[in-house]
């Protein structure tokens, strides 16, 4: 009886390890998955606040800033200038010609270049968009410079990479969260522990980038 009974306690076990390893070799991956897509749409997010504020830049300057804290600067306390039409136009004359009888006249105006960004695009932003996130504040996105030239023109041009590692960084941190409870901790051990070391699952992923440094581009690599 005591051997039937022992029998049966170690095939419990063994099923309940077996099922422990299916699991693990199911989830680990879509976990890996879910916070490299879950960073990736945070960077993806300042990556698109960096474009829209070089945009408003370049306008103001005629060039790229080169520099991601002198780009931050510029957003919070730099302005740009914009030109409004004063005056009114009557009814069955033309702008040209309100222009010509001084009904109408152009008059330049500075605005916070925060307000004009927020302008290009409601959606953007701003807050901390110059760190790469979840690398607490420690690694800032590098802005590389480059030209485009040909005897007829020459074009300014910009590119921003975030190597694998940098999107990946303390990511033990979403895998394995202080914040919850033993059980959840526990769960989180046994099923995604060291997932981060997980090259099997790495090379399945790609940096990102906007910008190029050969054409005139300021997509994304997600786009």
């Amino acid at each position: 009886m005591k051997t039937r009974i022992l029998f049966r306690t170690f095939l419990v076990i063994l099923v309940l390890i077996f099922a422990v390893l299916v699991f693990r070799s199911i989830m680990r991956p879509q976990k890996f998955k879910s916070v490299y897509e879950l960073r990736s749409k945070e960077i993806q997010n300042r990556l698109s606040a960096i474009r829209v504020a070089q945009t408003v830049f370049k306008t103001e300057f005629k060039v790229y800033s080169s520099d991601i804290d002198s780009l931050v600067d510029f957003v919070n306390n730099g302005q740009v200038t914009i030109i409004k039409n004063i005056g009114n136009i009557p009814e069955g004359m033309s702008e040209k010609e309100a222009f010509e009888k001084g009904l109408l006249k152009k008059e330049e105006m500075k605005i916070p270049a925060k307000q004009r960004i927020m302008e290009t695009d409601p959606t953007v932003k701003l807050e901390d968009f110059q760190y790469i996130p979840f690398t607490d504040k420690q690694h800032k996105f590098k802005i590389q410079i480059g030209n485009i030239s040909s005897q007829t023109y020459s074009i300014m041009v910009y590119r921003i990479d975030v190597s694998l590692d940098e999107i990946l960084i303390n990511m033990e941190r979403s895998v394995q969260p202080e914040e919850v409870n033993i059980i959840s901790k526990f769960f989180n051990y046994l099923f995604f522990n060291n997932l981060a070391e997980e090259e099997q699952y790495r090379i399945q992923y790609k940096p990102m980038w906007m910008g190029s440094l050969t054409e005139a581009s300021v997509s994304g690599s997600w786009e």
